[in-house]
């Protein structure tokens, strides 16, 4: 304990802190055309970015950076002085977009490596925090990492205080609470500013965006494919609301959606008795949360009495989990696909599925 009190001592000392520009980010200079929770702007000699938080669109996380590609000095104090090179994060989509970016690497620090799909990063090993409201300081300085990413699940990340005296960064990520598939993947710019890798970032996104809204252009709309989602958890039947991320999906790629009309962006719940009046013609049965009959069967027997179970047309991305989750967030124009895949019922082509399987 002495030994981590005269470390924050030291660098509280040493290190250059300082008030930055808390000049808000006007519509007309956000670089951001998606996401409802982060805006950025930029200026030839530095980067600023605003992270809202959901529950208090008051509370916006403010952070300044020198513009890198650049390569000049600013002459305003910033937030980070320089491109993070070590980070620890703490939600499978931070992972999953540092992947595409291919910047694993950086990462010295994440949640639980059990989770994890990279294997180029399981192979790194390395440390291991925890749950987000769990998380210890020692392990972090540990790491020496600059920057921790977390999900932003309450106001404070444990031990914030501590970490900021010591240089440490805390950043929340709220991509989790956007609507707009496209607002999901534009997080990825965040991990692009901060490591120095903007044009990269930008790029990437941009063929997402085009990929994504390529696939939608194409869709066949000549025929209706109708669907259900989701699954009973104790005694109610929980499915994305119609004005859902999901829900966009679904419309995205050309399905009826069983609960389309349906408001809210979270999930809504039923009882099985108004699911099973309300699914008689469904044709596809996706995200039950399983990866095969039996064990859906197990967790809920009256699921028997669904159409879908017997006709063989059930599917979701739990034969591997965590790919899914890594990468779904940064790569929604891949979902699109597999949805847009799974639209063509028996003639599709399973061997283009990237993260759904039939359900057995």
């Amino acid at each position: 304990m002495r030994r981590l009190i005269y470390i924050v001592f030291v660098f509280f000392i040493f290190s250059c802190g300082g008030n930055a520009d808390q000049t808000q980010i006007s519509d007309s200079k956000n670089l951001c055309k998606y996401s409802k929770w982060l805006r950025i702007s930029e200026s030839k000699d530095v980067v600023r970015i605003e992270i809202i938080n959901p529950d208090n669109p008051d509370e916006i996380r403010r952070l300044s950076i020198p513009n890198f590609k650049f390569k000049s000095g600013s002459n305003q104090e910033c937030d980070i002085t320089k491109p993070v090179d070590r980070m620890a994060v703490l939600s499978s989509t931070h992972i999953g977009m540092l992947a595409e970016l291919n910047l694993v690497d950086r990462i010295v620090a994440l949640a639980d490596l059990r989770y994890v799909f990279n294997s180029r990063l399981k192979s790194q090993k390395p440390i291991e925090l925890g749950e987000e409201q769990r998380t210890s300081a020692e392990r972090i300085i540990k790491s020496k990492a600059q920057i921790v990413i977390y999900s932003g699940f309450s106001n404070e990340f444990p031990n914030q205080e501590l970490l900021n005296k010591l240089d440490i960064q805390t950043i929340p990520n709220y991509d989790w609470r956007e609507i707009h598939p496209l607002g999901r993947a534009e997080w990825i710019l965040l991990f692009g500013y901060l490591t120095g890798k903007v044009d990269e970032s930008k790029r990437k996104f941009e063929e997402i965006c085009n990929n994504y809204e390529r696939i939608k252009s194409e869709m066949d709309t000549s025929n209706t494919i109708k669907i259900l989602s989701g699954n009973m958890t104790g005694d109610y039947w929980y499915a994305p609301a119609g004005e859902s991320y999901h829900a966009k999906l679904f419309r995205d790629a050309g399905l009826t959606y069983l609960f389309d009309n349906q408001k809210g962006t979270g999930s809504i719940a039923f009882s099985f008795e108004k699911i099973l009046g309300m699914a008689k013609d469904i044709d596809i049965w996706i995200n039950p949360g399983f990866d095969s009959k039996g064990k859906i069967l197990n967790a809920y027997p009256k699921s028997k009495l669904l159409l879908p179970l017997h006709h063989s047309s059930v599917y979701c991305y739990s034969h591997n989990v965590n790919k899914y989750w890594e990468l779904s967030a940064c790569r929604p124009d891949l979902i699109l696909s597999d949805l847009a895949e799974l639209k063509k019922m028996d003639k599709m082509n399973i061997e283009n599925l990237v993260f759904y399987k039939k359900v057995e």
